[in-house]
């Protein structure tokens, strides 16, 4: 892990009332001293209006800055000023409708017109329009397969820190629910920059304290908003300085990976992961990236799968894909760091993963595989009787191929694939599944 690096929080433009009190979870973590707390406020972007430190609720109609009244109308006559608004907003709208068919449900439209009303003029240190974030974070919960609530949440998920809207008022529009979400999220970021200020990543203790902290002061859907808004600001994460791109990346690393891991997110987790190594190291990205392209047996993993398509076939099972994957390439830098280990000495880099209908269905391929090719001793895991505290379940198997390579073979049912892509977001895709799951585990459906 690179040196430890100070650094401030975002860098954007925006009207600011001020940091409401930090929930009583806070008081876990060590506080800043006060001169830290000034030299922070010091860096943001633009001077904050002089205005008291007061939400403004507290403070009446007369004291919230623009952005809030316009938000406040947008939100009293969505569907005039969603006519009214300019030809690149009416764009972004339109074209996450054409993604996503939620985007078109009325509570997320008027939600997006008070967001776009609360952000106008906002711009993003990569030259965007402010709004356009909140719409890919919004995005992101919609592959999750979230609600509109918690779209119109996540399109909202600044507009209290960053616009000046208070609880009173998007819960008068929007009622209470969403209201709850993005306070939640709000006090999940003022959390983050704490933790950030006080460089708790560098900390182990502290850094997993802290994700417990976030999975018990808040609706697990408000973590999963600030999970999305994570994702998509370590995207974009090329647009800061090198300062702020590893300071970002280093609490990303220790905090929000793993807390999409400990949701069992594994997507979303893989791509946190490769994103911070990309930023923290890049001289080993780029290496490993390319030695990655080159040992990558392509031909192989084809060659794999047309003989076990065939083979399951001749048994007479169904099944709903057989695909190709490697390992992630933060996943690989980690067992070779941890275990000084090369390439070509890893068991998973290459990978198939077979979809199958049901769980009886896993075992039986399990056999067919080991008939197809000689198992590698030791390299067998049974995730579907043990499944892992995330809820994680598949078979896993290593066997050696034709070109004398390992082959790593998981075995799983649509259910499980799943629950391994998107995990407590599980019942969101499926009439039968539930929040339940989570304390302790549950199902998962995806679309196919």
């Amino acid at each position: 892990m690179p040196a430890a690096v100070a650094c401030s929080v975002k860098c954007r433009p925006h009207h600011r009332l001020s940091a409401p009190q930090p929930p009583a979870a806070l008081d876990l973590l060590p506080r800043a001293p006060a001169s830290a707390a000034g030299e922070l406020r010091a860096t943001r972007c633009r001077t904050p209006p002089s205005l008291s430190f007061a939400r403004a609720s507290d403070q009446g109609e007369a004291r919230s800055p623009p952005s809030a009244r316009r938000a406040r109308a947008a939100v009293a006559g969505f569907e005039e000023v969603g006519a009214a608004s300019s030809a690149a907003a009416a764009a972004l709208l339109a074209g996450a409708q054409s993604r996503h068919a939620i985007f078109r449900e009325e509570l997320v439209r008027k939600a997006y017109y008070a967001a776009e009303a609360a952000h106008r003029g906002q711009m993003r240190a990569s030259g965007d329009p402010y709004l356009q974030h909140c719409v890919e974070t919004a995005a992101l919960l919609a592959e999750l397969g979230a609600g509109p609530p918690v779209i119109a949440a996540g399109l909202l998920h600044d507009t209290v820190d960053d616009a000046g809207l208070d609880y009173g008022s998007i819960s008068e529009q929007f009622g209470a629910g969403v209201a709850d979400l993005v306070k939640g999220v709000s006090n999940l970021s003022h959390l983050s920059k704490l933790a950030r200020r006080n460089d708790t990543a560098s900390r182990t203790d502290e850094a997993d304290r802290l994700r417990t902290v976030f999975l018990a002061m808040e609706d697990a859907r408000a973590v999963l908003i600030k999970l999305a808004d994570r994702l998509h600001n370590m995207r974009t994460l090329d647009s800061l300085p090198k300062i702020k791109q590893q300071c970002f990346a280093k609490e990303t690393l220790e905090i929000f990976a793993p807390l999409a891991n400990q949701l069992g997110i594994l997507n979303w987790k893989e791509q946190l992961e490769n994103l911070c190594f990309k930023h923290l190291y890049p001289e080993q990205y780029e290496e490993l990236s390319s030695n990655l392209h080159e040992f990558y047996n392509r031909d192989m993993i084809a060659a794999a799968i047309r003989r076990l398509e065939q083979a399951l076939q001749v048994r007479g099972l169904s099944y709903r894909s057989i695909s190709g994957r490697h390992k992630s390439i933060y996943s690989i830098y980690s067992k070779m760091t941890r275990k000084k280990l090369d390439m070509d000495e890893i068991y998973d880099v290459h990978g198939v993963r077979v979809i199958l209908e049901n769980k009886a269905d896993c075992f039986t391929t399990l056999e067919v595989v080991h008939h197809l090719w000689p198992r590698i001793p030791g390299k067998f895991k049974d995730y579907v009787s043990s499944p892992k505290s995330n809820g994680y379940q598949s078979l896993h198997t290593v066997v050696l191929s034709e070109e004398t390579l390992p082959l790593e073979i998981q075995i799983r049912t649509a259910d499980m694939h799943l629950q391994a892509e998107f995990g407590i977001a599980a019942h969101w895709r499926s009439p039968f599944a539930s929040w339940t799951w989570f304390f302790p585990k549950g199902n998962m459906h995806f679309p196919f």
